[in-house]
């Protein structure tokens, strides 16, 4: 009989404040929305475990606030980071128009990072001010690993982004 091994991987949330990085988290790790959630003041950490042939993996994730007077936070906790989200609201391009900003902090602030470019909210499809086109484009531009939509509030997308990036850094780090 062969016993799991448990993997960890840091995790980081990078992108502008109310993309919903908070809400992701909350709907993957309770599986629960709420509407109105309060602006991250520092940071949050969660955890998750996700079985994966015959080990599991765990992602420690860091939920960092997006506002400015939060980027030494970020710093500090970006460190060690093997995997991030880079996230925007489609309905706010100026969230898109920051993804270049946001990955530049990623690769200031750690040494070798992958990451996955989350278009969220896509329950606000009739608001939608970035197309999914534009995101994956961007995505490839930017050298992310992968590119998916979200609903934080429907869940649509929700595991399987979680999913993916567990996987991806699996893939990446652990058969090396």
């Amino acid at each position: 009989m062969t016993s799991n091994v448990v993997i960890r991987y840091k995790m980081v949330l990078f992108g502008n404040a109310g993309v919903g990085k908070t809400s992701l988290v909350e709907r993957f790790i309770n599986n629960k929305f709420r509407e109105n959630y309060i602006t991250t003041l520092g940071y949050n950490v969660y955890e998750k475990q996700i079985p994966y042939e015959n080990n599991v993996l765990s992602l420690m994730i860091y939920d960092i606030g997006g506002q400015e007077k939060f980027r030494d936070l970020r710093k500090k906790y970006a460190e060690g980071a093997s995997v991030a989200f880079i996230i925007y609201d489609i309905t706010d391009v100026n969230s898109f128009e920051m993804i270049s900003n946001w990955k530049n902090d990623l690769e200031a602030f750690t040494n070798t990072i992958s990451f996955m470019l989350i278009g969220n909210k896509m329950d606000l499809e009739e608001d939608r001010a970035v197309s999914t086109e534009d995101g994956a484009k961007n995505s490839s531009e930017i050298g992310a690993m992968g590119f998916l939509e979200t609903s934080a509030k429907s869940g649509k997308g929700v595991e399987q982004a979680f999913h993916k990036l567990a996987i991806k850094a699996y893939e990446l780090y652990a058969k090396q």
